[in-house]
């Protein structure tokens, strides 16, 4: 039995590492064309691409693990059940209420990352992510800045233009600026180069232009100036600090402090995704079974619709206790309580014996 119980193991988690680079490398790769448009945009430097990515992996996988995980179960046990492997255990004595002390190890390893994610990690990386994207924006008047395209700043107020960058990021090439300022004038700029100094003493960013023509006012009015220049210095107004941080990013501690209805939705939140692995996993083990002469994908798509079902529910639960209508104390624990009793009864489904 415990050569059994390794092999039922190993396939499982071979199956798992597959379902879990496949489902990953989809969701990173959706990401990673959202952010290069973004980029492509000015709104982040094509360069925090793959930190931005980096700090959110945490929290793709607290939600990729369960899923993966529960699909694994049923790939894994439907294989076994229609290659009739699993009726060869069954007449030594296997019951599938047997699978689930079988699978507790490895459930437990995987419901143990997945809480580590929830708990730690992704609340931890969601505010080092706001603190990074918060230092991009402070610096996309300049760094940010793609040759050739159009960049729009202050609610469309500002308008910054380069036809070319230096490869070290400190030289613009060809620059043109548009900016309606007070009184309603609009001021263009278009100079050779430009260029960001940082004064050593208080800390503030100048753009420095060089070898340009200053334009203000409306062409045909009487007061509309032409100013040429050498170099110009102009002071980059720095984005506003803002302290607030999203309730993802709060930590265990915060969210007990507070104690209000959204703290309280989050809470149970980050607690239930490790509980839905193990959860889940009861039930995969219960509906994995498939009648004779059925494919080993038969049970596939029933599983993934409880699942989703499961899934569906928690975030329901959470919008509402975070809207104040259910007691935050309840928590998700009815869901939670609902899937486990369905999970039972399928397992002991599951034990009787198979209708042709």
């Amino acid at each position: 039995m415990v050569v059994a119980a390794r092999y039922i193991n190993r396939e499982l988690v071979l199956v798992l590492l597959v379902v879990t680079l496949v489902l990953l490398t989809v969701t990173v790769g959706g990401r990673f064309i959202s952010y290069l448009q973004d980029a492509a945009l000015g709104k982040y430097s094509a360069q925090s691409i793959l930190i931005i990515l980096w700090y959110r992996l945490p929290g793709f996988l607290q939600l990729l693990l369960p899923f993966a995980f529960f699909l694994s179960i049923l790939l894994t046990l439907g294989r076994m059940y229609a290659e009739q492997e699993f009726e060869v255990l069954r007449s030594g004595g296997v019951s599938p209420a047997r699978l689930v002390t079988w699978l507790g190890p490895v459930t437990l390893i995987v419901g143990s990352a997945v809480g580590y994610f929830s708990l730690v990690l992704a609340p931890a990386n969601d505010r080092l992510l706001t603190e990074f994207i918060r230092a991009q924006r402070a610096n996309a008047q300049f760094n940010v800045v793609a040759p050739g395209i159009f960049h729009t700043y202050q609610r469309g107020r500002r308008v910054t233009y380069a036809d070319g960058v230096s490869e070290d990021r400190l030289v613009l090439n060809d620059v043109f600026m548009a900016q309606l300022q007070a009184g309603e004038d609009i001021v263009t700029i278009r100079a050779e180069e430009g260029g960001q100094q940082t004064d050593p003493l208080t800390g503030v960013r100048y753009l420095v232009l060089v070898d340009g023509i200053r334009y203000r006012g409306e062409s045909g009015r009487a007061d509309y100036q032409v100013v040429s220049f050498k170099r110009l210095k102009q002071r980059l107004e720095e984005a506003p600090k803002s302290t607030r941080v999203g309730i993802e990013a709060r930590t265990m501690e915060e969210l007990l402090a507070r104690q209000d209805a959204e703290a309280l939705a989050e809470l149970h939140w980050r607690i239930s995704l490790p509980l839905v692995v193990v959860i889940a996993a009861i039930v995969g083990i219960g509906v994995a079974r498939t009648k004779p002469r059925q494919g080993r994908f038969a049970r596939v798509v029933p599983g993934l619709a409880l699942f989703i079902g499961y899934y569906a529910a928690l975030v329901f639960n959470k919008d509402v206790i975070s809207d104040g209508l259910w007691p935050p104390a309840l928590g998700m624990w009815a869901v939670h309580g609902l899937f486990f009793v369905l999970g039972l009864a399928l397992i002991r489904n599951a034990a009787l014996p198979a209708r042709v």
